[in-house]
């Protein structure tokens, strides 16, 4: 747990899920969300743009066996809030929201519909957001061909297209075979990103390179393909290695050491009986706002099907998005990204962001969390909470005691064509 540096308008909590699944939630909090970085001689370093500087973040490695982590309980994450609360108290008064990436995209609906439903935790979970969310398979997996092309990887009508629509064709006929369920994912889907990305794969001084399927401006060993990145993982893994750092985060009774993503985990953690939670979402929709967050440079969970499972998708009376408008999201002057907001649901692309936005954009996602949370920004008294930002035409408001004093800056980058580049869906 950190707690939060700062206090505006009110006190707010988040658990954070990183995905896999079996990968810590160490990755939240030293690479994308948290307030450290690795420094690069041993040690850690401090960070603006963390969410906990007006929010409690609480960082959870589950599966079990993830990270550190380990239980007796088959009921360990069901019984999580409550006991938190039980021991802290004085965090149940405050707004609590669930966050995370990846494959905790078939997490936190789960979660957030079981807080929802608890006779205890009536009224205390006030929304959720999932960054590059793996939601729901039969509008994900088809979406890799549509992203490849879109971002030049593959040219439509050519030999490597053919062989991905093929492919793509095998895996929704796959699914389609599924009648009592929605697949999380199936094994013939699987292959589809891959060989979209085969013709990909070259010789660099005697070495097979791969595209990173996190972030594509970037490649990697062939078959890592993008596990080997980001590059801090290497020092975070020696760091969380060292016995005094293992002995100050109380962890000795762990019986592993600490490991990114554990293969042992994610290859025991099954699905195959288990509906996807694109089947649970529209529930939680019903009560509670929920973010959806993508940075535009990922691919193993890209925009692309993320748009396309928002269009399919029914909830609060209507199917899709519905004709809202796109606004231009702007922080620091540069254009970060589009917004969209319908019935309860907010969706955000972010631009030059890879799997991992917080990574590339800290700032950007710090500004974006804060306005989705309904963060009063006239009550902030520091810190780059008060970074300029507006929304369509929404700007945010910066105390006038704060207007002189020198604002913090906040670098992000951008290509010539996002300046116009707006939501693609359809």
């Amino acid at each position: 747990m950190v707690k939060a540096r700062r206090t505006a308008d009110k006190e707010r909590v988040m658990f954070w899920f990183n995905g896999g699944p079996g990968c810590s939630s160490f990755d939240g909090l030293m690479m994308e969300v948290g307030p450290w970085r690795v420094d690069g001689k041993g040690g850690l370093k401090t960070i603006e743009g963390g969410w906990e500087e007006y929010t409690t973040m609480i960082y959870i490695d589950q599966p079990a066996g993830t990270g550190f982590s380990y239980t007796s309980s088959n009921h360990y994450l069901h019984e999580l809030p409550e006991n938190f609360y039980r021991v802290f108290p004085e965090y149940k008064s405050m707004d609590t929201y669930l966050g995370g990436e990846s494959y905790a995209g078939q997490y936190i609906p789960y979660f957030a519909d079981a807080m929802l439903n608890h006779k205890d935790l009536h009224g205390v979970l006030k929304g959720v957001t999932i960054g590059n969310g793996w939601i729901d398979a039969k509008t994900q997996y088809p979406a890799y061909l549509d992203y490849a092309v879109k971002h030049g990887i593959t040219e439509a009508n050519s030999d490597d297209w053919k062989r991905g629509k093929e492919i793509t064709e095998k895996c929704m006929a796959d699914i389609a075979t599924y009648k009592d369920l929605v697949p999380v994912h199936t094994d013939t889907c699987e292959t589809v990103m891959l060989t979209v990305i085969q013709h990909k794969r070259k010789e660099v001084k005697g070495e097979l390179r791969c595209m990173n399927i996190y972030d594509i401006r970037l490649d990697d060993v062939v078959p890592a393909c993008g596990m080997n990145w980001p590059p801090d993982l290497v020092d975070i893994g020696t760091y969380l290695k060292r016995p005094d750092v293992v002995r100050a985060i109380h962890a000795t009774a762990a019986p592993n050491s600490w490991t990114e993503c554990r293969g042992q985990i994610h290859r025991a953690f099954t699905t195959r009986h288990s509906n996807s939670s694109i089947t649970i979402l529209p529930k939680v929709l019903e009560k509670i706002p929920v973010m959806l967050f993508a940075g535009d440079q990922d691919m193993i969970c890209n925009y692309v099907g993320m748009e396309n499972m928002m269009q399919a998708m029914t909830w609060n009376g209507a199917t899709g998005l519905g004709t809202v408008q796109t606004h231009s999201w702007l922080v620091n002057g540069t254009h970060a990204g589009t917004w969209v907001n319908s019935r309860n649901l907010t969706y955000v692309k972010i631009f030059n962001a890879s799997h991992m936005a917080g990574y590339d954009v800290p700032h950007v996602t710090h500004d974006m969390i804060l306005r989705f949370m309904g963060m009063n920004f006239s009550a902030i008294t520091d810190g780059t909470a008060r970074i300029p930002s507006k929304v369509g035409e929404q700007v945010k408001p910066i105390p006038t005691v704060l207007k002189a004093s020198a604002t913090p800056t906040a670098p992000v980058a951008k290509t010539p064509e996002q300046d116009k580049a707006m939501w693609e869906g359809s």
